[in-house]
């Protein structure tokens, strides 16, 4: 999934101090914690002096020569920009970093921001205990409110579905009472919402403000901005499905999204895991809409085993993706076979017509015009054109065997 940091205004610090110092010493520290922990960090420094940006030789430095003042490199991953500027502030440089969570900046002790000020190389603070208090500050000024414009743009929703929950009617006192009426009667909730001729609409708009309301709790946990929109990405999967299935911009499977709002569900990667406290089993969903990939399936069962801890003894999970039935089907280096070879199956549930749902998006009493365009299609088709059923398996994954 594409995945951008929020759009803001980055933490400013600052690690000043006299020359030869320690500074770039204890900047170095800093990048690679901060960058371990996961946080996008851009580096700043003063140069009391005029320095030079280019080796001689280089077509850059040839561009100078010859008079430009300003010179540009760049590549498919990167760019290098160098320009004659008497003046130069803060400001200027700091804009080119808007997705930044931090920008360090070395030098400049007389600047109005956080800074920690070095005085000897021999007696530089615990870099650890440093990062520490960075991290601190910029979740703090991360934990502000969600704006739904910027919620609705990093999961993705299409336009008409911005313009849908922007210009939804619902006035904040409207808005609190709904609020209050979810996280404290979820059953008379729903039987109420269920009643409105716009629900598809109305979930739309209240989800979405629901998720902006939850973003302070996910920092609060310490939770990644970009698990928060990835798990709150399936609101665009589910609304892509209302389009789809109803031709209406709005939401379907309401059910299934209030447990996002519930913090009960979360999206790490590819897949889905719902923690169960009671049980110690982390349930695995697998949302739809891209490729099963044996990595990246790989890659979300490691970041659970970081994000969960070890207190849950197991996976599962109940989907027609673990049907021994698909061994038949499928070609052993089929993406789905491998996802199955993952669990241990230990049952196989019928009658279930998941899997015709799933492969071809919707169940039809004709199998006939079930639409044969892709290989797995095809293979299903033709089992279900015998009468039979793919089933539904449920399989586990004891954690201790990963």
């Amino acid at each position: 999934m594409v995945y951008q940091n929020i759009a803001g205004h980055p933490v400013l610090f600052g690690i000043a101090g006299e020359k030869n110092s320690g500074k770039t010493t204890l900047m170095e520290s800093l990048i690679r914690i901060l960058t371990g922990r996961g946080f996008q960090v851009a580096a700043i420094k003063h140069d009391g002096h005029d320095f030079e940006a280019d080796r001689e030789g280089t077509d850059s430095w040839r561009h100078y020569q010859a008079g430009a003042y300003a010179s540009a490199v760049f590549s498919s991953g990167k760019y290098q920009l160098v320009k004659n500027q008497r003046g130069t502030k803060l400001e200027e440089l700091t804009a080119f970093f808007p997705e930044a969570d931090v920008i360090l900046i070395e030098g400049m002790k007389d600047a109005d921001h956080e800074k920690y000020w070095c005085c000897d190389p021999k007696e530089l603070p615990d870099a650890e205990k440093l990062a520490d208090r960075i991290e601190k500050k910029i979740r703090k000024e991360r934990s502000q409110m969600m704006e739904l414009e910027t919620l609705m743009e990093k999961i993705q929703l299409p336009e008409e579905g911005r313009n849908c929950a922007g210009s939804f009617p619902m006035t904040e006192t409207v808005y609190q009472n709904w609020k209050n009426l979810f996280y404290e009667d979820t059953k008379t909730f729903f039987e109420e919402a269920d009643k409105r001729k716009d629900k598809e609409q109305f979930y739309l708009c209240l989800y979405l403000r629901l998720a902006c309301d939850l973003y302070p709790a996910f920092m609060e946990k310490g939770i990644s901005d970009r698990v928060y929109f990835d798990t709150f990405y399936d609101l665009t999967i589910w609304y892509r499905r209302c389009m789809k299935t109803k031709g209406i911009p709005g939401i379907v499977e309401e059910r299934w999204l209030s447990l996002q709002l519930q913090m009960k569900i979360f999206r790490l990667g590819r897949l889905q895991f719902e923690p169960d406290p009671e049980n110690k089993v982390l349930h695995v969903h697998i949302p739809e809409g891209e490729s099963l990939l044996d990595e990246e399936c790989g890659k979300s069962f490691a970041e659970a085993d970081r994000f969960f801890g070890p207190e849950y003894t197991m996976y599962d999970c109940e989907s027609w993706l673990l049907s021994p039935k698909l061994q038949k089907l499928l070609k052993p280096q089929s993406n789905i076979l491998k996802f199955q070879n993952r669990f241990e199956v230990e049952k196989i549930i019928y009658p279930f017509r998941q899997a015709e749902e799933r492969v071809f998006g919707e169940i039809r009493e004709d199998k006939e015009n079930y639409p044969e365009q892709t290989s797995l299609q095809r293979a299903v088709k033709q089992l279900v054109m015998t009468g039979e059923d793919v089933g539904i398996g449920y399989g586990v994954i004891y954690r201790n065997k990963l």
